[in-house]
Parts: structure tokens; sequence; C-alpha cells
């Protein structure tokens, strides 16, 4: 199933914008705190200044985390910007309302899309429906709104009254049209939303019944609903009610199972045994024991491709290494798998690949969510030298922390302004078919590492490959299979791929 050309969904690069992150403008030591003043203007001001510098890194998505009122009851360390108390205003700590419709406007003057993230699932336990409409919220036996997980500091929404789902329509439609109306005289506003946790709201048939109301309150615009959501099958599920893309939790999956560090931060390919107590992820398993993490990376690959003809339109899996949740690719995987995995995002089909606040410079540390500082569960596996195993906590700091020095900061910008630029330029990189070649790797089966595929769009047939483990390989075939215009990376001499290489032609 082939894309709609003119759309711009197929081709988004997405930058997933934290406030708290970009606006960290505390003094860097104690001299500057010295001559400190107060800052001239907010966090969404200061981000509307600086939007030409993220264009010219190739992105033309952005993607908000929630802008919304934080709660105040029950809040979590410094509040989490993932319990809203009301869906139609702006943080104060953000800026204002003029402030965001400034940023709308200012990022649609240079060609971004902008998409917001909205909880659908949840509320602050201080949201004004609260008091306003109890009756929008799922009550436990004790008559007291309950909550998912340990998100003590959210009120679960229930779509089983009709009420609450015609209100959640009027939130989405109120941002959708935020701008008032555009040169064609209908409403205009935000191009989409990022939904959170969208499969497990109490009953998902909403999503069948919004998607089309909202989009026919706003036709010729192609508005991009993506949702947060783990597990294969409960994407498929979510892509046949009109969800557009959905989180490839996979892929991510597969860095953070197959990727230790060494003593020194270097990538090592060595399997966790959480891998195993994941039932999700048997199937990729069962791959990677027949074909070593290519074939594993490979299932990941086609199981998207082979569910695509299913549907009624083009369906996404938005891919990659870093996002708020999970903390940082560079200090989990190491930065020769996280260089890796964000080629073969960039480069693999049915994807929107994103990028996190500051991934572009080799953070490290997770932007606060709840804390201005703290350790957090998204560590990383610590090999020593006898290969012996150790956990080490990550950190969530509200600051930034990026690659030591500015040559290696300016070495990981070159990078993902040239992976973007490639799949920008090749139109076969977005809407292109895949096949998986098999490239003659000289070592057991089990053991192979380089993922080889085709991309295929009309005449235009662009060959990838990526090596995904720390050992070099030689590619038996590759002299006969890679004879075409090299636009990225390189074999070295007797047709061999260095650790965590890449390779891409343009076949003639």
């Amino acid at each position: 199933m082939k894309a709609n050309s003119s759309s711009w969904i197929s081709s988004a690069i997405l930058y997933q914008i934290n406030l708290r992150s970009l606006a960290a403008r505390e003094p860097r030591n104690a001299l500057e705190a010295a001559v400190e003043r107060p800052l001239p203007e907010s966090p969404l001001a200061y981000v509307t200044r600086y939007l030409p510098r993220l264009r010219r890194l190739g992105v033309n998505t952005l993607y908000l985390l929630p802008p919304f009122p934080i709660g105040q009851f029950a809040r979590k360390g410094i509040g989490s910007p993932y319990a809203s108390c009301d869906f139609t205003a702006v943080e104060p700590e953000y800026g204002s309302r003029a402030d965001i419709v400034a940023f709308i406007r200012r990022a649609h003057s240079l060609k971004f899309k902008v998409i917001f993230d909205i909880t659908p699932n949840h509320t602050a336990r201080d949201h004004v429906w609260m008091t306003r409409h109890p009756e929008y919220y799922v009550n436990g036996p004790d008559g007291a709104a309950t909550y998912d997980a340990d998100w003590t500091d959210t009120a679960k929404l229930d779509y089983t009254n009709p009420d609450l789902r015609a209100a959640m329509i009027e939130v989405y439609d109120f941002w959708l049209s935020i701008l008032g109306p555009g040169e064609d005289g209908r409403p205009d506003g935000i191009d989409g939303f990022r939904l959170d946790m969208a499969h497990i709201i109490n009953d998902c048939s909403f999503w069948d019944d919004a998607l089309p109301i909202l989009r026919s309150r706003h036709p010729g615009r192609d508005l991009l609903f993506m949702a947060e959501c783990y597990g294969f099958q409960n994407n498929l599920d979510l892509f046949a009610r009109g969800i557009d893309a959905a989180y490839d939790d996979d892929f991510y999956k597969l860095g953070q199972y197959a990727y230790a560090v060494d003593e020194n931060g270097r990538s090592q390919l060595q399997l966790s045994d959480d891998a195993h107590h994941n039932h999700d992820f048997h199937p990729i398993l069962d791959a990677w024991g027949d074909g070593g993490i290519a074939a594993a990376a490979a299932h990941i690959l086609t199981q998207y491709e082979d569910a695509a003809p299913r549907f009624a339109g083009p369906r996404f899996a938005a891919r990659y290494t870093d996002n708020h949740d999970e903390g940082r690719g560079i200090y989990r995987f190491g930065p020769g798998a996280f260089r890796a995995l964000n080629t073969l995002a960039f480069l693999s089909p049915h994807t929107l690949p994103f990028l996190y606040t500051g991934q572009e410079y080799g953070a490290v540390n997770r932007p606060s969510i709840h804390a201005r500082c703290q350790p957090c569960d998204k560590g990383r596996r610590v090999l020593d030298l006898n290969g012996r195993e150790t956990r080490q906590e990550g950190v969530e700091f509200e600051g930034n922390i990026f690659a030591r020095g500015l040559e290696n900061r300016q070495r990981w910008y070159d990078f993902f302004h040239e992976i973007i630029a490639l799949r920008k330029k090749h139109r076969a990189l977005i809407d292109g078919d895949c096949a998986i070649l098999d490239v003659g790797e000289t070592v057991a089966a089990t053991e192979r590492t380089v993922i080889a595929f085709d991309r295929r769009l009309g005449r235009h047939l662009i060959r990838c490959a990526v090596n995904l483990g720390n050992q070099s390989r030689q590619l038996e075939r590759a002299p006969d299979l890679f004879i075409g215009q090299p636009l990225y990376g390189e074999l070295d001499p007797g047709a061999t791929l260095p650790p965590f290489g890449s390779y891409v032609v343009k076949m003639t």
C-alpha cells in the first residue's frame, strides 16, 4: 500500500520538544550567576525565536509535550505535564495563549507542522471537569475517581459516557481551530496530536467516532493522529480505527534488550534476560534464534510491511531511540548502537522517525518529567572485562548534559543532519516498498548482525545495509549487490562493513 505522496504525513520527521528542557537557561556556573538577569521571554517565546535553527537541522514537524496547565492536587515532584488540569489553556510556566498562537503561526510560516501531546486516557485530579463534570470519570467502589498504574496524580476518563466523548472531540477541535479562519475561510490550527496511551482508554470505539468527525470538520487538511501504544496487535487495532501512526515499541525494545555498554561506555551486543519475560517480544526472539539480531530487526520491519494492505490508508510506525519516557539512547545503548539504530529508523519503511530535544547533540540525561534532578529507572546494563553485568541508573535532570566537548556535539549534529537530508532527498526512502536481502555474512546464521534491504519506488531503487553489531562483518555478496552510486557510509576493503556501520547506494 502506497502512501499519498501529496500528504505531508509520510515525509514527517518529528522533533519532540520538552519546553522545560529547551527553556532551562539557568547559569552554567557561579560566575554566570553573579551577573544573571531576569529572563526576557517565556519558554514558548524563546523556542519561537529560535525555530529557524531547528529548521536547519532538517526536521519538519514539531511535537510539543502537553502544553496545558499542570495539576496541583496530588502533584508528583515539580508536576508532570501528563497530569493536565485544563485541556484548553496553557501552562503559565511555558507562556500565555498569545505565546502559543505565535509559536504555531511562526512554525507554519517556516513550513513546520505542529502537533500537541495530549492525554485522552486521564486528566489531573484537579482538572476543571472533576468538579463541573464528575460523571466524566471512571469511579471505583468507593465512588472516587480511579487511575491506572501508579499514576496517582491522574484520574481516568470514562468513554462510555457520550457527553465525555463529545467534550473530548471539542478539545481536539479547539486546537485544530486555534488560529481562526485560514485563507480558505475554514478554521486553522495545529496539525494533529500525539495521543498518550491511546490504547488503554476504556472504550476504544471512541476513535471510530471521533476521527471521522474531526476530519470532516477540517476538509482539505491532512491531520496526524499518532498513538503512544505498546504491542504490535494493539497498534493494528488502532490502525483499523483510523489512527495514522503508533509507537513501534518493538523497535525500541530491540535496542533496550540487545545492547549494553562496557566500562568505557562503548556499545556491546549482549541479549538481556529481560527479553524473555516480555511475551510480546517472543516472535522477535524466535527470529533472533534463527538468524541473529539481523533477523530480529527484519521481523520488526516486515511485520508492518506485511500488515499494511489490510488498512484503508497508509499507516506508520513511529521509530525512535529517545523519548521523554525512555531516557537517552546514547546513554542506554552506547554511541555505536545509537548511531546504527537511528540510521535504521531513517532508512526503514512505513516510518515516522522522531528525535527528542537534545538528541542531536548527544544528550545523555532525560529531561525532567517529575523532578528537577533525580536518578531514574531508565538506566543501562554495564559489562565488566569478564562480561559480568551490573545495572546503572539513568538521570532525570531539568537542564542538559550533552556529549562532552564541542567537536563531539558537532559530530552528532552532523550525523543527524546528514541522515535527515538523505531521507528527505530520496522519495524511495519515504514511500518505497521494502524487501529484505541476504548479503552473505560470513558467520553462523545465529550471529548475523547485518540487516540489508531494498527500498523501491517505481524505477528508483535504494539499497541499504546496517551492521547492528560491534564486530566487523564481511559480506560475500556485496560486490555484486552494491553496484551503484554511494549515498551514505562505506564498505571497507574486502566488502567489510565496520562495527555499527552503514552503507547506502542508489542502484543504477
